[in-house]
């Protein structure tokens, strides 16, 4: 039982009894007013009738004039003695008509002191008379008196009710800040509660936005530590780009699936770049290299999905994620570089290579052809860009695509591709379940990296979302196994969505149970915050796991993450790629786990294909680990 409710029975029970009291008092006062009254009245009556009875002339006529008394319904009881103590008359009647109940009347029973009085004649007592006068008007207004005296108490206590629901709830506004301030923390979320004007919950208060604030600070410390192991692991010292092994890490991902919309590849390498730093400096030279990374820095600002890298020294790689642009970009790059005031104030020498077309290739024969290419410029004009062997021109491919797209999406032609995510002791935590979609009848399902991208810019996404959320509770229900899926948040956004993702989750409420939904870390961090709010709202009365997936910088990001409810988040497999032999890895790695768990979500690691990262990750504590690694 809460608090409120004994506080609330506790002062029921005391104003049940305090108004019981009451009742009972004025019920026992008024009863032995009247009885004072009646015991007065049967004196007087007894009196009167004494003297009536005087002005008889014998015991017969007294007899006859009692008994005329009787008839009139004045007496209960009337009784004339000789003085000898012999009964001359004893009459008496019932108590006669009464509104009082049977069961008040013997609860509360009036038995006033009879009246008595001498009969004389000629000075001389000649009898003793009395009387004893009815009750039934006491009992009607002892009855009366108690129904009034009741109702008003009850309204008093009405009243009083009103009154003490009010103030408790009055009181039970900052007890209840306080709560949900309490669950908040265990949530993940900082939040400072207003100070209440009750003494006791004040301190209490201050307490707790004195641990929130402190919380804050150890959290902006430990991502401030996270932040620079990233940089440490991921990002060259110099310029800030992503190191080689990230870079070739995100190229191999963008070209893993075939039938994909394919990439570019360019390089830029700095010729001489020894010599350069004995003739201009260390920290010159370091100058120099930052402007060429803050020039393929702007690429990646302007062109959504473009990534840039250094790969050693002198060489850096800027990867569009799109084919028939190389050679715009590399010509727009090579002009940009040689017109730069730190090249031209050093002197430095810029060749740059490309290669367009990528598809279905390796990570490291796409490198092998833009070093063709870069040799080729090196020992040219300075600029080269060929085309891939794998490279397919067709320039109605893309309005092509998004007819196969709606028309797969129209005939079903879908299906669920089940990726197991184990734990360390060897547990299914769930699958991962992405959509591969058929564009031809006849044809292969291809995977999303192949059709994503084209879906997104044609508005289909929320019909992909739709049919995946379809086909993974549908799959729930027929085997019981927890399964993710990926949702967009643009589809969030379109009219409709949610209330279709509603509809899907009330036709199956145990599907939903053991149903996981997750967002890509990008799409988040740029999604209106209410919009991601009003969704968890939404999907967490039904069961939902919530999750963020592709997560790599989590630390700018983890209070955010917190605040929209999520049970878990998914880190990229190139964040980690390395963990058990390189040492920056490792810490950063490391780092990751200990804040995730510190804000209670679960650690998960996705796309992790060496066996030695696998055991590396387990050690560390993360929760769970999906990828080639996992299923061999």
């Amino acid at each position: 039982m809460t608090v409120a409710r004994r506080v609330a029975l506790l002062l029921a029970v005391v104003v049940m009894l305090a108004l019981a009291g009451s009742l009972a008092v004025h019920t026992l006062a008024t009863r032995q007013a009247l009885g004072t009254e009646l015991a007065s009245r049967n004196r007087d009556a007894a009196a009167v009738l004494a003297l009536a009875m005087s002005l008889q002339p014998d015991e017969a006529a007294m007899r006859a004039s009692a008994t005329a008394q009787m008839a009139r319904g004045a007496y209960l009881r009337v009784v004339l003695q000789r003085p000898d103590g012999s009964t001359v008359l004893d009459l008496s009647q019932p108590l006669g008509p009464r509104r009082a109940p049977a069961w008040f009347v013997g609860l509360l029973p009036l038995t006033p002191e009879p009246g008595t009085a001498s009969v004389q004649r000629e000075g001389a007592t000649v009898s003793t008379v009395r009387v004893e006068s009815s009750v039934a008007w006491a009992l009607d207004a002892l009855w009366d008196a108690c129904a009034v005296t009741a109702l008003l108490l009850a309204a008093l206590a009405a009243l009083a009710a009103a009154l003490a629901v009010g103030l408790l709830r009055g009181w039970q506004r900052p007890l209840q800040a306080t709560v949900a301030q309490a669950q908040a923390l265990e949530q993940g979320r900082f939040v400072e509660a207003e100070e209440p004007s009750l003494p006791e919950l004040r301190v209490l208060t201050r307490s707790m936005n004195a641990m929130v604030r402190r919380l804050r600070e150890v959290f902006a410390s430990q991502a401030e530590q996270v932040q620079v192991l990233q940089r440490q692991a991921q990002l060259d010292a110099v310029t800030g780009l992503p190191s080689r092994r990230h870079f070739v890490a995100r190229l191999q991902a963008q070209l893993a699936e075939p039938g994909g919309p394919g990439a570019a590849l360019i390089l830029v390498r700095v010729l001489h770049l020894e010599a350069i730093n004995e003739r201009l400096g260390h920290e010159a030279t370091d100058r120099l290299l930052v402007a060429a990374a803050g020039l393929l820095l702007a690429y990646v600002e302007r062109v959504p999905g473009t990534f840039a890298g250094r790969l050693n020294g002198s060489d850096f790689a800027l990867c569009l994620p799109l084919t028939g642009l190389a050679s715009e970009t590399a010509n727009s790059l090579h002009a940009t570089l040689l017109a730069a005031p730190a090249f031209r104030t050093g002197g430095a020498q810029i060749v740059v290579g490309g290669v367009d077309g990528l598809m279905g290739v390796t990570a490291g024969a796409a490198l092998a052809q833009a070093d063709a290419a870069l040799a080729q410029a090196e020992s040219d004009t300075g600029l080269a860009v060929q085309d891939s062997a794998n490279s397919v021109a067709d320039p109605a491919g893309a309005r092509t695509w998004r007819e196969q797209i709606a028309q797969a999406l129209a005939d079903g032609r879908v299906r669920l591709v089940e990726e197991p995510v184990l734990g360390s002791r060897g547990q299914l935590l769930h699958l991962l379940c992405p959509l591969h979609v058929q564009l031809a009848p006849d044809g292969p399902y291809h995977a999303a990296a192949g059709w994503l991208a084209l879906a997104r810019r044609s508005r289909l996404l929320p019909r992909v979302d739709l049919a995946t959320l379809d086909l993974v509770l549908r799959a729930i229900a027929e085997d019981g196994q927890a399964r993710a899926v990926h949702l967009a948040w643009l589809s969030l956004t379109a009219p409709g969505f949610m209330a279709d993702v509603a509809l899907a989750l009330a036709a199956a409420p145990q599907a939903a149970r053991l149903l996981h939904i997750e967002w890509a870390d990008d799409d988040a961090n740029s999604a209106d915050e209410s919009v991601c709010a009003e969704a968890s709202a939404l999907l967490r009365p039904w069961g939902v796991q919530l999750g963020m997936e592709h997560v790599g910088a989590l630390a700018q990001h983890l209070a955010h993450l917190a605040a929209l409810g999520l049970q878990y988040v998914r880190f990229d497999g190139r964040h980690v790629r390395g963990v058990a032999n390189d040492g920056a890895v490792h810490a950063y790695a490391q780092s990751l786990v200990g804040l995730v768990h510190g804000q209670g979500l679960l650690a998960l690691a996705s796309d992790v294909d060496d066996s030695q990262d696998l055991m590396a990750l387990w050690a560390l504590g993360f929760d769970g680990v999906s990828g080639k690694a996992v299923q061999a």
